[in-house]
């Protein structure tokens, strides 16, 4: 009976533990889930806070990136406007020292009448005046000698007054020349004085851009990467398929003609200068490949000031040539080379771009002018080179100095 009963309470007693141990555990958990979902109230609401935060920061950019625009578009026709002023006042200059020539040659003329006249008139003073009629009659030998006499005496008269018309005509000739290059140098000090004005116009533009630059990379640092990876992305990947296949077909070509006309087989492009490809632009390098204080720099900045001529790095096919916010006015070129596909990016141009989507180019074909269009501080060229297609991440971005 005694064994029945400590049996019973031993039972009681392990049920007595397990119930507290289970009580106990299930306190734990249910602390450590309220824990949890505390953490994960917390979470979303900073989630929702960066995201709020992000979303007027997106909001920001966007009403920037959309001034930056409106004035790079503005700075280009300023620039367009800069050029052709120029060429109106070369045009000018030209037409001015055109008229100072004519102007000296009528001068030379006038002066050698001036002296012929006044020869003429010393020599009828020192005669004593006109020759009279009645001085060749009594002079005459005979009626022939008269007659001879008489028509010596008209067409003397007759030089002297055309002469005299000559003169006349070439000193209003000079006089018209004269007010003509006054005119031009009135234009030419007043088309000066536009170009003037013209240039503090984009001064003041570039320094508005320079301003808003440094509020963007203030508020979210360096974001040009960062900002093509979702402008146009599927648009320019589309292109780049396209733009590679029609690259690979002309490669194609450009091996069978040279199979037919007992060249034999090439595996390598045609090499200008001392690499695979040349530096698209003169000037110095500003800023290298690699790793910078805002982060990795997938390309190279190339700067000059003046207007710098921008060429394809080797022969290829264009994948797009647009205007991007980050980019500005940017050429993006495929190419194969020994079999290899590779892609360069060249931006930041002044202008709209001198080519087009899908266009064959040569190596050394003129892209366009260096320029400040986009995501830029000054005028420079940011040139990427891409062993492979180029993508959103630019993964496959090469430092383009090791292969010119």
């Amino acid at each position: 009976m005694k064994s029945k009963v400590f049996g019973t309470v031993l039972s009681l007693s392990l049920a007595l533990s397990a119930f507290t141990v289970y009580h106990s555990e299930s306190v734990v958990h249910a602390e450590s889930l309220s824990s949890i979902k505390k953490k994960q109230q917390e979470n979303s609401k900073k989630a929702k806070d960066s995201q709020s935060k992000l979303d007027e920061n997106k909001k920001s950019q966007s009403s920037l990136e959309t001034e930056i625009t409106r004035i790079d578009k503005l700075s280009s026709d300023t620039d367009a406007k800069i050029e052709k002023k120029q060429v109106d006042i070369q045009q000018t200059k030209t037409e001015i020292a055109k008229l100072k020539g004519e102007i000296t040659v009528v001068q030379v003329r006038i002066d050698k009448r001036d002296k012929l006249l006044k020869e003429r008139v010393n020599s009828m003073y020192e005669s004593g005046g006109a020759v009279s009629y009645l001085e060749v009659v009594l002079g005459s030998k005979d009626f022939g000698d008269f007659l001879d006499r008489v028509l010596a005496l008209n067409m003397i008269a007759e030089q002297d007054r055309e002469l005299l018309e000559e003169q006349k005509k070439d000193k209003e000739l000079l006089e018209d020349k004269m007010v003509s290059v006054e005119k031009k140098l009135s234009n030419l000090q007043n088309a000066m004085k536009d170009l003037q004005v013209l240039k503090e116009q984009l001064k003041a533009q570039m320094a508005e851009k320079d301003r808003l630059m440094a509020s963007l990379e203030k508020e979210q640092g360096h974001l040009e990467a960062e900002m093509h990876k979702i402008e146009n992305e599927a648009e320019i990947l589309k292109s780049q398929e396209e733009a590679f296949k029609r690259e690979q077909e002309r490669a194609r070509q450009q091996e069978a003609a040279r199979r037919a006309s007992g060249g034999g087989s090439s595996s390598s492009a045609p090499v200008i200068g001392n690499g695979m490809i040349i530096k698209p632009a003169a000037g110095v390098i500003t800023s290298p490949f690699g790793n910078r204080s805002s982060g990795m720099h997938e390309g190279i900045d190339i700067a000059q000031g003046g207007t710098v001529p921008i060429y394809a790095a080797a022969d290829g096919t264009v994948m797009k040539a647009e205007y991007s916010s980050s980019y500005g006015n940017v050429v993006y070129i495929s190419h194969s080379i020994a079999g290899q596909q590779w892609t360069t990016v060249y931006a930041h141009m002044s202008g709209t771009p001198l080519v087009s989507n899908g266009q064959s180019v040569s190596k050394g074909t003129k892209l366009g002018n260096m320029g400040n269009t986009g995501r830029s501080h000054g005028q420079h060229l940011h040139f990427e080179l891409h062993k492979g297609p180029w993508n959103a991440g630019k993964t496959n971005a090469v430092n383009p100095a090791a292969y010119w």
